[in-house]
């Protein structure tokens, strides 16, 4: 019975916790997770340049676009959250994180402006908000080529 309720609380406290990512104890799995980290930024980065581009060309529905881009925000601050969340392995671990943890935040800066041109009804011109979208985009798909 005891052992039960031991069990049956560490699946509660896993459940519980912020970031379900458990540790990298080897430079590979660290880099696995950093570019299934980068993988998934590529796809919020993606999302929102097509959808700034479509707001700009087509006076798409501001409201809609705003939603959609804050999701995508959500999920990369999250996605970078979560990785920062992995401790290291070693020091070749942190050159590969702040790597990553660089492009990242980049990313969400200008994901963050897109977003905030949104909410201000800006849609003339968003295409030039989004513009540094796609230099963010080639630095994570470089992130996944060069450790993939």
């Amino acid at each position: 019975m005891r052992l039960r309720v031991v069990a049956a609380a560490a699946v509660l406290l896993g459940a519980c916790s912020s970031h379900p990512v458990g540790p990298a104890r080897t430079f590979g799995a660290y880099e696995a997770k950093a570019v299934t980290t980068a993988e998934s930024a590529v796809s919020s980065v993606e999302t929102v340049r097509l959808a700034a581009e479509g707001g700009d060309d087509h006076g798409g529905f501001g409201p809609y676009l705003s939603v959609l881009v804050s999701d995508q925000e959500e999920a990369l601050a999250g996605a970078q959250d979560t990785f920062r969340s992995i401790q290291s392995p070693n020091e070749d671990g942190d050159a590969l994180g702040a790597e990553l943890d660089e492009a990242l935040g980049s990313a969400l800066t200008h994901v963050t402006e897109v977003r905030t041109a949104l909410r201000r009804g800006q849609l003339a011109g968003l295409r030039d908000v989004a513009s540094p979208l796609v230099d963010d985009s080639a630095a994570l798909k470089r992130f996944v080529e060069d450790h993939g």
